[in-house]
């Protein structure tokens, strides 16, 4: 983010309470000193400066302030009479009112009216009188101005008399015309889409104020402070933050700190659907200001969801900032404070793409009369501003979105250590993805057949079954980084002698070894994911790993099925099988590349938990039977997808890679959908539904009448199949302690492993035997006998058991 100009920097950080740096105002130029005195929000900030610092400030700026202060006060006494004037118009009309900011913020915000510019007089109504107040105030010459942009919904269009007046660039000009805006709401909940419905206790505990020699109503000062702060809210939400605003707010704020009674009431009297609110402003004038706050206040800012403190580390001078940089970040901040899905998709929707953009002519806007125009020369304006705001809108659109991930993922309270493990995933999986793409193919290429890739293939699961302990125990013993450090460095080793060395026998000896080598990456990337996340984040986080894994398969099939052609291109000389060679060694290349990130990596140290590898845990009694009943059902199927569709309904080979890609896709994007799933229906719960509807898709594809509609039947299968993944590997990583999470992990992939070698053999057989419909249709009872013992076996909670358990995992209905 652009950093703010220096003298404007120079100016917030002498007004700073606490370590602040008044002389720093020395280091500001003449030049610059004319520009604050010209910027009319900045203008506001002089007075403080000069009535605190003026030792730090040239002289004819105090001259020029001190003049500024004079013609201030004859404003304010203007606004006296004007107010007395307003009120008995608007009390003779049989409506009640109070005063909003302006002088109503003496005491405690300002040191008096007199040194603070106001250039409106803001009043509340009740809304069923509103407007009798407008025709009141009719009745003495007011009339409407316009919008320059389509206004908030708390109050009427603001109301001006027409004068003489013209602008002659002083802020401070006492005969500066007034401008009254007649509020009906306190908070503009239409258009944030957050905060509370109504404050009707706000009105009716209003207090009577006095003030040189005027009476008036106002809020107590406990529900001032609250209205006040949502007010600066309000602006932070329309990314217009007024400093002066968050100036004073920070002012009463650190002036209030102490008054231990003030704090207990406003914590009795703001209940929780105001109080956040609150404490978003109180923190950007904590942070702006350096100000003190209360215990109370200070607990209120610590309790701050995690959204919201997320947007504050990334985006917390971004408002500043836009003043001289426009940004959009504060719309993350609305989206943080709101609870609704279809609450944020509207907010998110209108501050991306404003409905309306156009400028109005306004003959009284911030205290500067508008020159009448010509019709042509509005016309002229109107086209320039809406090509300007069209602009601007179009070309911050792509910083927003990708400022706007950045925050998202911030939410996550994903750790910097789990982007590094995902780093290392990228590598070994991208790479891998290449390897076997291509491996069978040159071997082919080097005359083998098919039966000896099926034997390597049988090799490799052994292999895998074989080294499920084994992998735990070393895991175990020297901790997960040495773990994954042998397997991204042993592995690219075994893989690259494969593609080197000939000979069946040396071939499957390596095919054994390659798959006891990748079974530690198995076993390992559920502890590694639990250890770099925390219990609320680890859903989140196993999802981002699962739909990766499936991108990164479609990135790394284009990629090797054009890696050998590549090669080819720059060595004509090479043959089909050497450049598929060559394309091997590079896949291995790319799995070593792991290392790197895999060696950054901290876990926590394996002589600080007990080792286990056989958990004695009674979930996991519960736990792996209903996983291997799953894991039966499908590796029925999925190992013979092409053949089903092949031999069964005839389809071409380009057709089955076709199908097979988009039933990527549908697993991506099930896997990204799974969260929503869970926190809808819990853990069990979900994982249930979930192999409910893949048993119903394996029964719909033992009937499917077409290849085309088994296709579509497909896609919904594999989705829902892998839906589950992320909603099961964190019910077990949340249901075993630290100290077992190898050990639980090894044994749920070793009872995988075994029960789909069982059920690839009985499935082919049967297959062979009986045909396609029936074995599936056998294949789809299993799948939901695995879905009714899920249930049976993990889903006898209470309901606050239940209710915990979904917190844990992470999926909980956000706070509204």
């Amino acid at each position: 983010m652009p950093e703010i100009p220096a003298h404007i920097a120079a100016v917030l950080s002498a007004l700073q309470f606490t370590d602040a740096h008044p002389e720093k105002l020395r280091g500001v130029s003449e030049a610059q000193w004319k520009d604050l005195l010209s910027r009319w929000d900045m203008d506001r900030f002089t007075i403080p400066l000069r009535r605190t610092r003026a030792e730090f400030i040239p002289d004819w700026v105090c001259a020029q302030i001190d003049r500024n202060i004079e013609g201030n006060a004859g404003r304010f006494e203007r606004i006296k009479k004007e107010y007395s004037t307003l009120a008995s118009a608007i009390t003779a009309a049989g409506v009640e009112h109070l005063v909003l900011k302006g002088f109503a913020h003496w005491p405690g915000y300002v040191e008096h009216p007199r040194l603070r510019l106001q250039s409106d007089i803001d009043l509340y109504c009740p809304p069923d009188s509103v407007e009798r107040a407008r025709e009141a105030l009719f009745g003495l010459g007011y009339e409407t101005a316009d919008w320059i942009e389509p206004g908030p919904s708390d109050h009427l269009p603001p109301l001006v008399r027409k004068t003489d007046w013209k602008w002659r660039g002083d802020f401070f000009d006492p005969e500066i015309p007034f401008g009254v805006e007649l509020h009906f709401h306190l908070w503009d909940q239409k258009s944030y889409h957050v905060g509370p419905d109504h404050l009707d206790e706000f009105w009716s505990r209003r207090v009577q104020r006095s003030l040189d020699q005027i009476n008036f109503t106002a809020l107590h000062p406990v529900d001032n402070l609250g209205y006040f702060a949502m007010h600066v809210l309000r602006d932070l939400l329309r990314g217009r933050l007024r400093m002066h605003n968050l100036f004073e707010l920070a002012t009463f704020l650190n002036n209030s700190a102490g008054d231990e009674d003030f704090w207990r009431t406003w914590n009795s009297w703001h209940d929780d659907s105001i109080r956040p609110l609150q404490a978003v402003s109180m923190r950007m004038a904590k942070e702006s200001f350096s100000c003190s706050l209360s215990a109370p206040a200070g607990e209120s800012v610590a309790a701050l969801s995690a959204p919201v403190k997320a947007w504050f580390e990334r985006f917390g001078a971004s408002p500043l900032a836009g003043e001289f940089h426009p940004n959009k970040d504060l719309v993350w901040l609305n989206m943080a404070l709101i609870g609704s899905a279809r609450d944020r998709r509207t907010v998110l929707f209108e501050r991306l793409f404003p409905p309306r953009v156009t400028p109005v002519e306004a003959p009284y806007v911030h205290g500067h009369a508008q020159q009448k125009q010509s019709a042509l020369r509005r016309r002229v304006n109107h086209v320039r501003y809406l090509a300007s705001r069209a602009t601007y809108h179009t070309t911050s659109l792509p910083v927003t979105l990708w400022r706007g991930a950045k925050w998202w993922l911030a939410t996550k309270e994903i750790s910097s250590g789990f982007w590094t493990f995902f780093t290392a995933s990228f590598f070994y999986v991208f790479g891998m993805y290449i390897f076997f793409l291509l491996y069978n193919l040159y071997l082919l290429d080097r005359g083998y057949k098919e039966n000896v890739l099926g034997w390597m293939t049988s090799a490799a699961s052994i292999g895998s079954i074989a080294g499920t302990i084994p992998a735990g125990l070393f895991a175990q013993r020297f901790g997960l980084r040495k773990a994954l450090m042998l397997c991204v460095t042993g592995a690219p080793l075994i893989f690259a002698l494969r593609a080197l060395i000939d000979g069946e026998a040396m071939l499957l000896a390596l095919s054994f070894l390659a798959g006891a080598l990748l079974t530690i990456w198995a076993v390992c990337i559920s502890p590694a994911v639990a250890q770099l996340t925390s219990a609320k984040s680890r859903p989140f986080g196993f999802s981002v790993m699962f739909s990766s894994g499936i991108a990164i398969g479609v990135l790394g099939g284009q990629a090797g099925g054009r890696l050998p052609g590549w090669i080819g291109h720059l060595n004509p000389a090479l043959g089909a099988a050497q450049t598929k060679q060559w394309a091997l060694l590079i896949a291995c290349g790319i799995v070593l590349l792991a290392a790197w990130p895999v060696a950054r990596l901290r876990f926590e140290s394996a002589a600080e938990t007990e080792r286990k590898i056989y958990p004695r845990n009674p979930f996991l009694l519960k736990f792996l039977p209903a996983i291997a009943l799953w894991s039966l059902a499908v590796g029925s199927f999925s190992p013979f997808f092409n053949t089903y569709f092949s031999q069964h309904l005839h389809m071409p080979l380009g057709e089955i890679g076709t199908v097979f890609s988009f039933s990527q896709f549908s697993q991506l994007l099930a896997i990204v959908s799974a969260p929503l799933v869970f926190r809808r229906f819990g853990l069990v719960t979900g994982i249930m539904y979930t192999q409910v509807a893949t048993a119903i898709g394996l029964a719909c594809l033992a009937a499917a009448p077409s290849a085309s509609v088994a296709a579509g039947i497909f896609m919904c299968f594999t989705a829902f199949q892998w839906m589950n993944e992320p909603g099961m590997y964190s019910l077990l990583m949340n249901n075993v302690d630290p100290s077992e999470q190898t050990g639980a992990s090894a044994l749920n992939f070793l009872v995988i492993n075994i029960s789909q070698a069982i059920s690839a053999v009985a499935a082919g057989a049967a297959f062979a035997r009986f045909g396609y419909p029936i074995t599936l249709a056998a294949t789809a009872a299993v799948a939901f006998a695995a879905a009714c013992a899920f249930r049976v076996l993990l889903g006898k909670k209470s309901e606050s058991a239940k209710r915990a358990e979904v917190q844990r995992a992470g999926y909980a209905e956000p706070a509204r």
